[in-house]
């Protein structure tokens, strides 16, 4: 069974790609493209994964 964190990541990583592709489109600019594909693809899912971790830990009594 795949994990919650994992299911996040791949979700992020597959939004990051084209979401990436269109900056790059809408502004020319490679290295805006590169920012928008390491906040979708690497700190957005590792801020909510750590987000809903918190929230499980609150319920759990850890």
């Amino acid at each position: 069974m795949v994990s919650r964190q994992t299911l996040v990541i791949i979700g992020f990583v597959l939004a990051a790609l084209p979401i990436a592709y269109l900056v790059e489109l809408a502004t020319g600019e490679f290295v805006l493209s590169f920012f928008a594909l390491l906040a979708v693809g690497v700190f957005a899912p590792s801020l909510l994964n750590d987000y809903l971790d918190s929230r499980e830990g609150g319920q759990n009594g850890v």
